[in-house]
């Protein structure tokens, strides 16, 4: 597949920058790939889709020249260097310096010049500085990149790629954990970026308006790559890859959005009759290390038993840190916090796939009950029950080595493990990170099934809240306000 046979204008096309053949990829006997070729060019923008595992974050991997294929091979043009620019969807994972701006000053040199100087004196320096004002992280410089928040870390990674002024930039899912302000910035830079050069970008996203700018767009499935076409050509042709082909109607066409599949759940039952609260938290405050403005301000919460809230608030609010003080896992520097004296939270970290440990997904899920006593049987039904509500088939997944599942199937496993524990009280950090819209609705299902008290911490609106949350609370200045749903 190459632009000018998969839509893109003849008079658009450029030099070919990155050529795919026949490229495969085996792990644990599964394709992840499976005969992928396709041309990339110049001046070209592409838009990758796709559900969870069908082959998206590997198949960057391998155009990236960082995962050699078992199969198949990947040419490059002459003045291109692989590994190239390739942004993860692990934040931590991109990160190496010991301050912010040396992680950027990382990219900014080329081999054999001198380190830029703080100052900016050079020209290394000043595309530092440059770099760090415009992704906002000049107040942020000399601050340990690993305290940062994952918010605020995924800017440091997209201002790492931008500080490159590489030809080619391949991007998965660069959206995820940016609120709307940030990411709103993020792709105007990108758009800017694009438009000074002669330049060549795959960008997997979910964001539906980043298909109106596109090229075309590339739908994968079960590790193939479907030419675009007509709706009915490609819908029919992609078993399994669901809401990806929604609105397929060419290549460079821009695309409608689809139906919502946010969080498009029943409606939440009565609020519970009143009574002895779940959790009290009352003038709760966090200090910030090192000094400034307190991370948490005086906040008072009260939650009822089966009550279920939506916390919203931008990069580096203190929704985390919310969530740890309610858990238990950390302790206020001010203020006061009662449980009820039975209760013991359940929480899904950001990036709940980081804690996965076990050698099976059944392992895995029945790890947390095993320490809590449940007998065989009722973890054997947990399992079963929690992976088929995330849409998950038991008998596929149960004895499937996590790490070889997608980002997206391995983020499911690690939600499904915390449902198993059965918590009254369930703390979600942006859950749906990552996930495609039917692992989203899935994930919604779910939640509306449980009889438990729901915290989901988010930094972006969700669309359809009023059907799932009792309450919508917004986090800004250490302090929170409610909302109407």
């Amino acid at each position: 597949m190459s632009g000018a046979d998969s839509g893109a204008s003849p008079d658009a096309a450029g030099r070919v920058l990155v050529a795919a053949r026949d490229l495969t990829v085996v792990r644990g006997g599964r394709r992840i790939l499976d005969g992928v070729s396709l041309t990339l060019r110049a001046g070209e923008r592409w838009v990758l889709r796709g559900d969870n595992g069908a082959g998206k974050t590997t198949l960057a991997r391998v155009l990236a020249g960082l995962l050699a294929p078992d199969a198949g091979a990947v040419e490059w043009d002459p003045s291109l260097a692989p590994p190239l620019p390739l942004l993860f969807q692990d934040a931590d994972s991109m990160i190496a310096a010991a301050t912010v701006r040396d992680e950027v000053a990382l990219g900014a040199r080329a081999p054999g010049m001198p380190p830029p100087r703080r100052g900016g004196a050079d020209p290394a320096g000043e595309r530092v500085a440059a770099t760090l004002s415009a992704f906002g992280l000049d107040g942020m410089a000399r601050r340990n990149p690993r305290a940062l928040s994952v918010g605020e870390k995924r800017r440091l990674n997209l201002a790492s790629l931008a500080v490159l002024d590489s030809p080619v930039l391949i991007l998965d899912e660069p959206e995820l954990h940016l609120d709307d302000d940030a990411w709103r910035e993020w792709t105007r830079r990108l758009d800017a970026w694009i438009a000074a050069g002669d330049r060549l970008v795959v960008e997997i996203t979910r964001d539906d308006a980043r298909r109106a700018e596109a090229t075309g767009v590339l739908v994968m499935a079960d590790g193939r790559l479907l030419r675009p076409g007509s709706p009915g050509v490609t819908a029919d042709g992609m078993p399994g890859a669901g809401a990806a082909a929604d609105g397929m109607a060419g290549a460079a066409a821009p695309m409608p959005a689809p139906a919502d599949a946010g969080v498009a759940a029943a409606p939440p039952p009565p609020r519970p009759p009143g009574g002895a609260p779940l959790l009290r938290a009352s003038a709760l405050r966090l200090d910030r290390p090192g000094g400034g403005p307190p991370v948490l301000d005086g906040v008072d919460l009260s939650l009822d038993a089966g009550e279920r809230v939506l916390l919203l608030g931008g990069n580096g609010s203190g929704k985390t840190s919310l969530l740890l003080l309610l858990s238990g896992l950390a302790d206020p520097d001010g203020g006061r916090l009662e449980l009820r004296g039975d209760l013991r939270p359940g929480l899904a970290f950001q990036e709940p796939e980081r804690g996965c440990f076990a050698e099976t997904v059944a392992e895995e899920l029945e790890f947390g009950p095993r320490r809590r006593g449940v007998p065989a049987a009722e973890r054997a039904r947990r399992v079963d029950a929690a992976l088929a509500a995330l849409g998950l088939a038991p008998a596929d997944f149960r004895e499937r080595d996590p790490f070889t599942l997608s980002a997206g199937e391995l983020r499911r496993v690690a939600l499904a493990a915390v449902l198993t524990l059965e918590p009254a009280l369930l703390l979600l950090d942006e859950p749906a990170a990552a996930l495609d819209p039917a692992g989203r609705r899935d994930l919604a299902r779910a939640l509306a099934a449980r009889e438990g008290a729901l915290v989901w911490a988010d930094c972006r609106p969700m669309p359809g809240a009023g059907r799932l949350f009792h309450r919508v609370l917004h986090l800004a200045g250490g302090r929170l306000r409610e909302a109407a749903p």
